[in-house]
């Protein structure tokens, strides 16, 4: 196994202390918008359709399975990624690194010396950085490691690999390191398609990366959340920057002639007055539009 090299070191750390990118979809909860459960359900006992009982129902029964309060997570809404359960708004604080104690007992409750690269990545802080959701914190990564090889583990009762250290979750992947070996491996339950079949159990490890520091130079690489929303939205807007404007509409073309043409005839139905100001007749509209479009 190899440590990570202090260049790699330190480009992790700065990373992992911004607090809009140590993860994925860090900026994004950072700028999420808070959602009121309370007042989504009054709303929606006041004026939601039929069908919203069914969701009212749902909110109550995940309310009580959390004692009435609900836990804190992210989705996406139609405005973008909303904060759910009282999750604190703006950039977090990097948790600071365990302590010596708490690293000593990490090593005894998995019963052999933590990997140095890993202890490196302690240095800089407790978890929360990385691929996935971040580096588990020390405890959360022992309660882990713990639950998987406590008992047998695996569909038909297989032993989770005691030499694999579960690190990040990819959701549903976990990458783990090889403890052994210093290989990160990627565990995915989705490959396990059938139960009752072992093969499938071992085709849900496979070694992903030499070792860790190959893995985190990689995650330095990839954009967040943020990033990648931004770089799409550019390569719209380059796009649609490229597309020549409507014959009817004016407006930038966004289909091909065909689909645009159909488009707008779905679009200009609802509104004679509108079909009036973009100058189609009353009647023969439609083929006024395709013609426009060269179809005819």
């Amino acid at each position: 196994m190899a440590e990570i090299p202090l260049d790699l070191f330190r480009r992790i750390a700065d990373r992992a202390n911004d607090p809009m990118r140590r993860t994925y979809m860090a900026g994004a909860n950072a700028n999420a918008t808070p959602m009121d459960f309370g007042a989504l359900t009054s709303d929606l006992q006041k004026h939601g359709a039929p069908g919203a009982q069914g969701l009212l129902g749902a909110f109550s029964k995940m309310q009580g399975l959390f004692g009435g309060t609900m836990p804190g997570f992210s989705m996406m809404g139609p405005g973008g990624v909303m904060s759910v359960g009282g999750i604190p708004g703006g950039p977090r604080p990097l948790a600071p690194p365990p302590g010596e104690q708490a690293l000593a007992e990490a090593a005894k409750a998995i019963g052999r010396p933590l990997p140095e690269e890993i202890l490196q990545l302690y240095a800089i802080g407790d978890g929360g950085f990385g691929p996935g959701e971040g580096l588990m914190p020390i405890a959360q990564l022992v309660d882990r490691y713990r639950d998987m090889t406590a008992t047998p583990f695996g569909p038909l009762g297989q032993l989770w690999p005691e030499n694999l250290l579960p690190l990040f979750d990819e959701n549903p992947a976990l990458s783990c390191i090889d403890m052994d070996s210093g290989q990160i491996v990627a565990w995915d339950p989705e490959e396990i398609e059938n139960e009752d079949s072992d093969e499938d159990w071992q085709r849900s490890f496979n070694v992903e990366h030499p070792s860790l520091a190959a893995l985190m130079a990689e995650w330095l690489g990839e954009p967040t959340f943020e990033e990648h929303s931004r770089d799409r939205m550019s390569a719209v807007v380059e796009e649609m920057k490229g597309r020549g404007p409507s014959p009817v509409t004016g407006y930038p073309m966004q289909l091909d002639p065909a689909g645009q043409a159909e488009s707008e005839i779905t679009f200009l139905s609802y509104s004679p007055s509108l079909r009036a100001d973009f100058g189609l007749p009353e009647t023969g509209w439609e083929d006024e539009i395709r013609r426009r479009h060269g179809l005819l």
